[in-house]
């Protein structure tokens, strides 16, 4: 697991990232971009987050799948 992912996985499990707040914002060192996937027939519903070096969107990091198991944990799936 990188940088990014432990970042993310811990801010999630300790409340830092609030992924209903939808959008783009800065996040630490990083420009993130959430948005709340909802796919049809109620198949699983979960979030994208995509993550930038800075603004501009010039490089992109990384992409990520949030999805929740049955206990509510948050899980990370990347994303090519």
């Amino acid at each position: 697991m990188n940088n990014i992912q432990t970042k993310i996985l811990n801010a999630l499990n300790t409340n830092k990232l609030n992924l209903t707040k939808l959008g783009a914002r800065k996040w630490y060192n990083y420009f993130i971009i959430t948005e709340e996937l909802v796919w049809s027939r109620n198949l699983w519903e979960g979030y994208k987050i995509h993550v930038y070096v800075n603004e501009s969107k010039s490089h992109h990091l990384a992409s990520y799948w949030i999805g929740y198991d049955s206990n509510y944990n948050p899980f990370l799936k990347i994303i090519l």
